[in-house]
């Protein structure tokens, strides 16, 4: 009878132990996301789905992410550099895209504060860097004429060409919580940790200015993400 309860006191005391949240962190997100350009950057790219991921870490309230999304947005310019000739007493594109769509890179790093609304429920706030970076392929073209007399172009060569951009990223972050598991056997945040998923669904906006357009190219991406986010808290002991 003794070790009976002593074995049940033990076990009081361990789930004592794991219900009191940490200070610590750590985790990893990923999934799809949508975004649109706006302003001039919409003049010459269109918006397309984004596969993005990232990992995250935070200290008691304070939240840090760092996420690296790609997608291929279709082009809403032929000739984005505005290269021309004058062919026949007329002006025409001498550069043309050489694919339908361009590859994007982009790379964010922000600092949020979390607020807990209730045991379901997350939202976090947060702002920082931003990085974007287009690449395609173009052909330098040349004009002529047929033995028809109609216009036609020949393709000369094929060059890479690329856009690159720092600016700011602004997000909130709405962690939905799934469901816990609790790890007592494992100290990879320094103690007892527990492994929470939850869906999160991220509105964002970030700003870029491409300025080896002329005009420059900039404006504002709007975009949202849904991802899988896996979060490791680690736990406090209480007597």
């Amino acid at each position: 009878m003794k070790k009976l309860l002593f074995i049940l006191a033990c076990l009081l005391a361990t789930c004592t132990t794991v219900a009191q949240s940490g200070d610590k962190t750590l985790g990893f997100y990923a999934g799809l996301g949508c975004s649109l350009p706006t302003s001039s950057l919409h003049d010459n790219f269109d918006g397309c789905v984004n596969f993005n991921g990232g990992l995250t870490g935070s200290y008691r309230h304070f939240v840090l992410k760092a996420d690296v999304a790609y997608g291929q947005p279709s082009f809403n310019n032929d000739n984005l550099f505005k290269v021309y000739e004058e062919f026949d007493g007329q002006q025409r594109d001498a550069q043309i895209n050489a694919t339908s769509s361009a590859s994007q890179v982009n790379v964010s790093v922000q600092l949020g504060y979390r607020i807990s609304l209730n045991k379901r429920l997350n939202i976090t706030p947060s702002a920082g860097f931003f990085w974007s970076r287009y690449h395609w392929n173009v052909n330098d073209i040349e004009w002529s004429k047929n033995p028809d007399g109609l216009d036609v172009f020949q393709i000369k060569h094929t060059d890479d060409a690329n856009l690159s951009s720092p600016g700011w990223i602004a997000s909130v972050d709405f962690d939905i919580r799934l469901h816990d598991r609790y790890i007592s056997d494992v100290s990879l945040m320094g103690g007892q940790s527990r492994y929470s998923s939850f869906l999160r669904i991220t509105p964002w906006v970030a700003h870029a200015s491409y300025d080896r357009c002329d005009p420059h190219v900039k404006g504002c991406f709007v975009g949202i993400n849904l991802n899988y986010f896996g979060l490791l808290q680690s736990l406090k002991s209480s007597d």
